[in-house]
């Protein structure tokens, strides 16, 4: 095969050796660029283009896990005093459509709570809620049936957990 091949090639003429010669770099210069030049260069500009998103990204990351260690700190020392427990109760009460009243004032042992007529499925989820997303729990808590079927009155006593 090979010496078929060299026979044919010596057959030539010195210029049909020549442009066949043109026309196998121009090939190789075609395939260089096809399979080389050309998905590196688009690969550069993908780069060039999304780079500087994810920068921005990284940047709005860090931002906002500055905040997040900001508002844990905040949240530490309100968890500690009687008005922040009260307030994270209350803005969570409100979210669930709950309102709490309170029979004695905050003290540094809890905040006692009553709920009149309340649904025991929502006193539930939000006794759950308070406890999972707020680190508040219930110390102590009474129910007893209220009016219709599912509805009770709730006493309970809450604490900021640590």
């Amino acid at each position: 095969m090979k010496e078929l091949l060299l026979a044919r090639w010596d057959a030539l003429s010195n210029q049909e050796k020549a442009i066949l010669a043109s026309l196998a770099l121009v090939v190789l210069c075609l395939m260089f660029y096809a399979f080389l030049w050309l998905p590196v260069q688009r690969g550069s500009e993908r780069l060039t283009r999304d780079i500087p998103v994810k920068q921005a990204k990284l940047l709005l990351m860090r931002a906002q896990a500055a905040d997040i260690e900001r508002l844990r700190g905040q949240y530490k020392l309100l968890s500690g005093s009687p008005d922040g427990l009260k307030a994270a109760i209350d803005v969570s009460a409100k979210f669930h459509g709950l309102a709490p009243h309170y029979p004695t004032p905050a003290k540094s042992s809890g905040l006692e709570i009553v709920l009149n007529q309340t649904s025991f499925d929502i006193w539930i989820k939000w006794a759950e809620s308070l406890q999972s997303q707020n680190r508040v729990r219930v110390k102590s808590c009474r129910i007893t049936p209220e009016g219709a079927a599912g509805q009770v009155r709730v006493e309970a006593v809450f604490t900021a957990s640590e």
